[in-house]
């Protein structure tokens, strides 16, 4: 199969440089980017209590996005693993069950809501999918 991975560099033209330096100005302060970051799982837990699993639409263009998945080898008859970092509801996750892969897959969301409403959707599995709340002990 053809090599299907690709890198470019994206080249700014100085209209763009300057969009880019004057966005970078306006950073927030250490103190506020830091409440942020350790206000995350709390923000996104309301933001799924809020929208459920209504807010982002399944993904089923993720084959065409990633054709590594299409590949001879992944579609062999070996059990593949995939680890999904911020799974959310799942949207990315249960397309790719629709399309019979032979795939075990890890996912994880720092949103509890979120890892539940994946345990509730109708298309959830043991034994293909182990989703798992990630804690930021790193």
């Amino acid at each position: 199969m053809a090599d299907t991975s690709s890198q470019y560099s994206l080249l700014l033209n100085d209209e763009e440089k300057l969009k880019l330096e004057d966005q970078n100005s306006r950073l927030v302060c250490d103190f506020k980017a830091n409440k942020l970051e350790e206000d995350a799982k709390k923000y996104w837990d309301l933001f799924y209590k809020r929208n459920e699993n209504r807010f982002f639409k399944d993904r089923h263009w993720t084959t065409r996005e990633f054709q590594e998945l299409l590949e001879e080898d992944v579609l062999s008859h070996n059990l593949k693993t995939l680890l999904e970092i911020g799974c959310g509801v799942g949207n990315f996750i249960f397309p790719l069950f629709e399309e019979n892969f032979n795939m075990f897959i890890y996912a994880c969301d720092i949103s509890p809501r979120a890892v539940e409403l994946v345990k509730s959707h109708p298309k959830y599995s043991e034994q293909a999918l182990k989703q798992f709340i990630l804690t930021n002990s790193y």
